[in-house]
């Protein structure tokens, strides 16, 4: 087992940050802010699910995206199938989807399905982070590790009759955690 992988959540921030940076010591003071946005998805990427998206390395907010959701999470138990990927950007994901639906929760329910066609940006959006998080956890369930990180806990959760989380919700939670860890840390 590497050093990375025996590092703690506090020892990966430092890591993270000290990559971050080697980033900044090259480039203008312009991308300080994209910068600790990088840093922050590399941060959800290694606690959640085990290795960074890579936004610091590429000094870019990308990410994979899965490009046939149902076949990808359909994989997560064959660790002989590749996921299509595509990159996109996180972080315009993420943004285009808090607009999406801030402006449909604040619509009355019988107008919601009338103004969803002039939102088609927000529902691309949405299957977008839906499609990082099945890349994200198809990942790792591919490789499999004794770094104990979010997804790894939730493996190991049982429901009430004692049946572990399927692939919906394991993709559900991972959803989740890439929304909080990016919303709670937002500049």
């Amino acid at each position: 087992m590497g050093g990375l992988e025996r590092m703690n959540g506090y020892g990966l921030i430092v890591f993270r940050v000290s990559q971050l940076r080697s980033v900044l010591d090259s480039r203008a003071r312009t991308y300080l802010v994209p910068g600790y946005n990088y840093l922050t998805f590399d941060v959800i990427g290694d606690l959640a699910f085990g290795s960074p998206f890579g936004m610091i390395k590429a000094a870019k907010d990308i990410a994979p995206v899965a490009k046939y959701q149902t076949s990808a999470m359909a994989t997560y138990e064959n660790d002989k199938v590749e996921v299509d990927v595509e990159y996109f950007p996180a972080i315009k994901i993420l943004n285009d989807r808090v607009i999406y639906t801030v402006s449909m929760g604040m619509l009355p329910p019988w107008l919601r399905p009338f103004l969803r066609k002039f939102h088609r940006k927000g529902d691309i959006a949405t299957a977008n982070l839906a499609g990082i998080a099945i890349a994200a956890v198809s990942k790792r369930l591919k490789a499999p590790t004794d770094r104990v990180d979010i997804l790894s806990k939730l493996q190991a959760g049982k429901d009430d009759e004692g049946k572990p989380m399927g692939p919906q919700e394991l993709t559900a939670e991972a959803i989740a955690q890439i929304i909080a860890g990016s919303d709670t840390t937002s500049m």
